[in-house]
This record gives C-alpha cells, structure tokens and sequence, in this order.
C-alpha cells in the first residue's frame, strides 16, 4: 500500500497526478450506511478542500464500519504526468459511474440539488447498494493495485483516510441506489457493476 503520509513534497510542485476508483458493493441489509451517505452527501462543505478531505475520511471510516457487509469491489488507480490528462481521465469515471443511476441528491461546490427518486420495483427482490470514490492526488505512484481481499480493501480504505489532506486534489462520491426505500437487485448489479468481483 502507499502511504503517502511520508511522501516527498517535492511531489506536490510537479504536474504527476495519481487518478483512483474504488467500488465496493454491500449488502443491502447495510441500510445505515446508505441513511449516512445521503445525510453526508447532503452537510458536506463540498466547496472547500478542507471539507472534501474531511467528506473522504467520513466515507472511508463509514465503509471500515460496515465491512461485514462487503460482497464485491473494483479498484483501479493510474498515475498520469500531466493535469490535463488526469482530469481527462477522473471526467471520465465520473461520467460512466453516473450513468448507470438516477441521482436524487447532488452537493457540487456547496450547491445542493435534490431530485424525486423513480419508485422501485415492486417485482424484484433488493439486494445491494454500491459505493463508488473517485479520487485525484498529488502523488507518482498509484495508491493500489487490484484488490480482491477484505483484508487488502480494510488497508486501503485505511490508506485513503490516513493520507494527508494537502495531497488531495479532487474527490468524488457516488451511491446507488440514493433513495432509502430503494436497493439494487443481484440482476441489475451484474448488469450495471459487472466488472467487480467477488470479495474473497
């Protein structure tokens, strides 16, 4: 794992940007969790570095919380030497992540945007709730590998909250489904998430 608690400063006066994405898929038992990503996604001062680095370190210790949830995870992390090319790639992610859900809240720079959500499908049986980050920090190696473990995700998830907050040049939370009453069906997960895998 990186620690980029140690690294060298130098690394924040060059143009090498590290882009990540972390996925995770819980159970949809996991429901505090969800009621707590709506109520953080709502209170975040998103408008500032500080309160996008205080925003991550609430989601990471929320997803260590409800670890025993977990069922599936995607990671990728790729460091790029020029800011362009990084933001090219965290604009991206984003866009693919947002696509495969309605959201019904939105905090961008402190403008808060709420939407009413599509009523779920009474036919089909809920069963579980993806969180997605996407992360862009000063730093010219990538923050992981691929993690297939629970082990390997709680060292992560430890890494991120642990790093320092100056490394940190853009953050991005996504959830789905948004709306308490609603979960994804296992159909829909292997649909939409279909390249995540199973947490050993």
């Amino acid at each position: 794992m990186v620690q980029l608690e140690g690294a060298d400063g130098a690394e924040l006066t060059n143009d090498i940007v590290t882009v990540s994405l972390l996925q995770i898929a819980l159970r949809a038992d996991a429901r505090r969790l969800q009621t707590l990503l709506n109520e953080w996604g709502e209170t975040a001062d998103t408008g500032t570095p500080e309160g996008r680095f205080s925003l991550l370190q609430q989601v990471a210790q929320g997803l260590l919380d409800y670890s025993r949830y977990w069922t599936h995870v995607l990671a990728s992390s790729n460091t790029v030497n020029a800011y362009e090319e990084a933001e090219e790639l965290f604009n991206a992610w984003s866009l693919r992540e947002r696509s495969k859900f309605s959201e019904t809240l939105t905090n961008v720079d402190g403008v808060i945007t709420k939407r009413s959500p599509v009523p779920p499908s009474i036919d089909e049986t809920p069963a579980y709730i993806v969180v997605t980050l996407i992360l862009g920090t000063e730093g010219d190696r990538p923050l992981f590998g691929e993690i297939y473990s629970a082990s390997a995700l709680r060292d992560v998830l430890d890494d991120i909250r642990l790093m320092q907050p100056r490394y940190l040049v853009v953050f991005e939370m996504l959830w789905s489904p948004q709306a308490l009453d609603d979960r994804l069906t296992e159909a829909e997960l292997a649909t939409e998430y279909a390249e995540m895998a199973a947490i050993a």
